[in-house]
C-alpha cells in the first residue's frame, strides 16, 4: 500500500489551469523527485499535499485513508511535514522554540518549560547532526544550511511520515548539500517518505528512487531514477528536443587593446577576502568567473562597482578610472551588476512586471512628473516578447511568476536601457532547463551586439557551455593566474578552484 496517493488532482487560479488530472504515488521510505520547468505545477502540487491549497477536483489518500478538506493543521496531524524553499523560521527565538513550536501552541499551560523543550529538540537534532546545532542558540545565528536542518527537525517533531522539500538545495553549497542528503537518507531508513523538487539533474539521479516529470500541469512520465536518461527527461520537461541548452560560442572576438571594456587591476578586498585580482573584459565576449561558493567571486564584482570597500587596486571602464565613483555613477556609465538574490535586492516582488521594468528607466516613461502609462506598458511588452517571459500580461505581480520568469524580469529591468557591460551573478540559479536555454540565448545575443558580459556561476555546465573565456578564483580567494582562459576542462577547473594545486606545490 502506498503512503500517499493522488488521484486525478486538478487546480486552477482564475482561468489559469495549474494542475490537470494528476495521478501520483509515494511509498514509505522512498525519495521521489519532481522535475519540470518553472510553472509546470510542482510547487502547487506540494502545496495541495501540505494543505496550503485546496484542490478543485480529485482525491488524496494518505496511509490508506481518504483525506477530506485538507488544511495545514490537518496535514501536520497526519504526519506531513513541509520545508519550503524560503526559510520560514522565527529568527529571534531559539532553535528549540522553533522546533517545538507546535507542541508549545498545543499546550494548555501558560508556562513554557524551556529546559524540557530544549531536551526534546536535542533528541530530534542529534540523530541528524550530532551536537553541531545548539538548541538554545537563536536561529538568526545559524547558517542557511543549519536553518534548513531546523526546518526539517521542526517537521519531524510532530511525528512526520512524509516530508515535502521544495528546492531544498537552491541556496546551499556543495558540502551543505551533501550534509542535507545524508539527513534525508537517515530519514528514509526510518520509513519516512520524501518528495523533493530540484532543478539539478545530478541530485535527481543520485538521490531519488523515482522521478516524475510535470509539464503544463500534467504528469508526463515517471521513471526509476537509475533507469532514467537525461535526454528523455529534458524532452519530457520541455516537450521538445534539447540537444544543447547553450547557444554556440562567439567565433571572432577582437582581443586587441582598443576593444577592452573593463580592466580590474590588482584588486584586493578591505577584509582580505580576495587578493591581487586582475580581470580584463572585451567587447562582445562572455567571461566566466569559476570558483566555489565562498571563494569571493561575488565580493570581487561588488568591489569593482564600489558596493564594497577595497584595500588596493584600480578599475577602468571604457578607459576611464572609475575607482572613486559611486555605484550609481558607475551604473550610469553603463556598467551594471545583477544581484544573485533577485528577491532581496533585485525585484520589487509585490509590484507589477511593467512597474519593475520601468523603475530603473523612469526618464523613458515619464511625462512631466507623471508616468505615461502607455509608454510604460509598451516598454514592458517589448521586453516580455524579447525575453519570452511567460505571464498573463505587463500588469501581473512579479511574486506570482515562476522563478525562471522572475529572473527574466530582473534582466529586463536592468537591461531596458542597454548598458555597455554587465556582470551577472548566478543568472540561472533556481531556474529550469527551458528557462536556462532562454536566458543563455539572450545573454549570447547581448554579447553578439557588442556588450561585454561577466558571469559568476556555480554550475560547471553553464561555465563550460556559455562562456568564451574563464578565470579561476580558488577557495582561498586567490586568482589562479596563467590558467583557465580557453581551457574548458571540468577536471582542470575543479583542480584549481578547489586549491588542490597549492597542496601539490607544497609537496
Amino acid at each position: 500500500m502506498a503512503l500517499l496517493e493522488l488521484k486525478n488532482i486538478s487546480k486552477s487560479f482564475g482561468k489559469n489551469e495549474v494542475l490537470s488530472g494528476v495521478n501520483f504515488s509515494l511509498e514509505a521510505g522512498e525519495v521521489h523527485a519532481l522535475l519540470g520547468e518553472n510553472g509546470a505545477g510542482k510547487s502547487t502540487m506540494l502545496n495541495i499535499i501540505g494543505g496550503l491549497f485546496h484542490s478543485d477536483g480529485g482525491e488524496i489518500f494518505f496511509d490508506g485513508e481518504k483525506v477530506e478538506n485538507n488544511t495545514i493543521s490537518k496535514a501536520k496531524k497526519l504526519g506531513i511535514g513541509f520545508v519550503h524553499q524560503e526559510i520560514e523560521l522565527c529568527q529571534d527565538v531559539t532553535v528549540a522554540e522553533n522546533i517545538m513550536m507546535a507542541s508549545i501552541c498545543d499546550s494548555k499551560s501558560w508556562n513554557v518549560n524551556y529546559g524540557k523543550i530544549a531536551e526534546e529538540a536535542k533528541k530530534i537534532l542529534e540523530p541528524m547532526v550530532g551536537d553541531s546545532i545548539d538548541p538554545l542558540a537563536p536561529v538568526s545565528s545559524l547558517s542557511i544550511s543549519q536553518q534548513q536542518v531546523v526546518e526539517i527537525a521542526k517537521a519531524i517533531s510532530y511525528k512526520c511520515k512524509l516530508l515535502l522539500l521544495d528546492e531544498p538545495t537552491a541556496a546551499l553549497s556543495e558540502n551543505e548539500t551533501e550534509s542535507l542528503f545524508q539527513i534525508m537518507r537517515k530519514l528514509t531508513k526510518e520509513g519516512i517518505g520524501i518528495i523533493f523538487i530540484s532543478h539539478r539533474m545530478s541530485e535527481i539521479f543520485e538521490q531519488s528512487d523515482r522521478v516524475t516529470v510535470l509539464r503544463d500541469g500534467k504528469i508526463i512520465s515517471t521513471y526509476r531514477s537509475k533507469e532514467a536518461k537525461m535526454e528523455q527527461l529534458l524532452k519530457d520537461m520541455a516537450g521538445r528536443e534539447i540537444s544543447d541548452i547553450y547557444p554556440p560560442k562567439a567565433e571572432n572576438i577582437d582581443y586587441g587593446e582598443e576593444n577592452i571594456l573593463l580592466e580590474i587591476r590588482n584588486l584586493t578586498d578591505k577584509k582580505n577576502r580576495f587578493r591581487n585580482v586582475d580581470i580584463t573584459l572585451y567587447k562582445g565576449e562572455i567571461l566566466g568567473i569559476a570558483g566555489l561558493v565562498g571563494a569571493g567571486r561575488t565580493e570581487i564584482m561588488q568591489t569593482a562597482v564600489n558596493q564594497r570597500k577595497r584595500r588596493s587596486g584600480e578599475v577602468f571602464f571604457l578607459g576611464e578610472n572609475i575607482s572613486k565613483m559611486s555605484t550609481s555613477q558607475i551604473y550610469k556609465k553603463g556598467l551594471i551588476l545583477l544581484s544573485e538574490d533577485r528577491k532581496k535586492s533585485g525585484l520589487f516582488m509585490d509590484y507589477s512586471i511593467e512597474m519593475n521594468i520601468s523603475s530603473t528607466h523612469l526618464e523613458e516613461v515619464k511625462q512631466g512628473i507623471f508616468i505615461n502609462e502607455k509608454k510604460e506598458k509598451a516598454l514592458a511588452e517589448s521586453k516580455i516578447e524579447e525575453l519570452a517571459i511567460r505571464c498573463r500580461g505587463p500588469k501581473q505581480i512579479v511574486s506570482t511568476l515562476s522563478g525562471g520568469n522572475q529572473q527574466k524580469v530582473l534582466l529586463a529591468k536592468l537591461l531596458a536601457k542597454r548598458p555597455k557591460a554587465i556582470i551577472l551573478d548566478e543568472p540561472t540559479r533556481g531556474v529550469d532547463a527551458g528557462a536556462k536555454a532562454d536566458i543563455g540565448k539572450y545573454i549570447r545575443e547581448l554579447a553578439d551586439s557588442g556588450i561585454g558580459v561577466i558571469i559568476i556561476s556555480s554550475e560547471m555546465n553553464e561555465l563550460l557551455g556559455l562562456c568564451d573565456r574563464l578565470t579561476y578564483i580558488d577557495i582561498d580567494g586567490d586568482q589562479v593566474k596563467g590558467k583557465g582562459e580557453n581551457a574548458f576542462d571540468s577536471d582542470e577547473i575543479i583542480y584549481y578552484i578547489s586549491g588542490a594545486y597549492k597542496y601539490e606545490e607544497v609537496k
